[in-house]
């Protein structure tokens, strides 16, 4: 009697997957991706295209591993230790199911919109898991707020360079012709119209991510929020080894030290980026670089 033999896809190699799915969107990518989401991510997007798995199972598994993540960092002890190597799963699968929808060719923007809130619903179970547990384990009520401080500039942060996106949207292609026309006047103000008529891409626009000099790059490494699941990680590891301590007066571990950095690091980070944005009249940009985008956009006759 033959043995039955299992059918597996061709894949292409690693190589070209990466080609395939990872080069097409790497302009897009934050220093987390570079370090870390697209050298882990295509292993495993293989993985499931070699099993014939769909992107929507990676989609909801980041979603199930963020907040079950999310949960266990609560309970401390080798239950944080699992919950933020879920958490770390929870990046890798974000990656993941949009290479496998790129395979396919089968990307769809309504899984755009659930992914979307898939993270703030994560970002927003990490965070108050964290001011539970600094709360648990300092026994001081008020260490809840460094976990809400965070997670304030982590959403403000999201939402700072896509306000230009949502107000455009909203006020200028969604309105009636003639209030469009005074909005798109006022934004386009001081524009030459050698700029106005470009269409595409200026110089400069949508660069892949590349390193600035060491304080950018550690900046972008301490204040990214996946990079940062991994110092929660390796905290929770040490914290199984090494005693807890007092940080003036408050009883201290790694994993709480580091939810005070956060709280206070991540809304001056914020602040600045804020400041910066208005100071170098990046609003106006932004917009007449939408308007540029959408200016001749027609919806394909059915």
């Amino acid at each position: 009697m033959r043995r039955r033999e299992l059918r597996v896809p061709i894949v292409e190699t690693i190589p070209e997957l990466r080609k395939k799915v990872q080069e097409p969107v790497r302009r897009y990518n934050d220093i987390a991706g570079y370090l870390l989401g697209d050298r882990i991510s295509i292993y495993v997007t293989r993985a499931f295209i070699q099993l014939g798995l769909s992107p929507t199972v990676a989609t909801i598994g980041f979603l199930l591993f963020g907040l079950a993540g999310s949960v266990l960092a609560v309970f401390g002890g080798w239950w944080s230790v699992g919950g933020f190597a879920c958490l770390l799963v929870y990046y890798v699968l974000d990656c993941v199911d949009g290479e496998v929808a790129r395979y396919h060719g089968s990307e769809k923007l309504i899984w755009g919109f659930h992914d979307f809130l898939f993270h703030l619903y994560v970002k927003a179970a990490f965070f108050l898991a964290l001011g539970f547990y600094a709360v648990r384990s300092t026994g001081l009520e008020w260490t809840f707020l460094l976990a809400i401080s965070a997670l304030l500039a982590t959403f403000f942060g999201k939402y700072l360079y896509d306000v230009a996106l949502i107000l455009n949207a909203r006020y200028v292609l969604m309105r009636d012709p003639a209030e469009r026309e005074r909005l798109v006047r006022q934004l386009t103000q001081g524009t030459t119209n050698a700029e106005l008529e470009v269409d595409g891409d200026l110089p400069g626009e949508f660069q892949p991510f590349e390193f600035g000099g060491p304080l950018s790059i550690v900046r972008g490494a301490v204040t990214n929020f996946d990079l940062s699941v991994i110092l929660f990680l390796s905290a929770a590891v040490l914290d199984l080894f090494v005693p807890g301590f007092s940080c003036a007066g408050v009883p201290c571990d790694l994993k709480t030290a580091a939810i005070a950095f956060y709280g206070v690091v991540l809304p001056l980070d914020f602040l600045d980026r804020a400041f910066s944005y208005i100071r170098a009249d990046r609003f106006q940009a932004d917009s007449r670089r939408l308007l540029r985008r959408a200016h001749g956009f027609r919806i394909p006759p059915r």
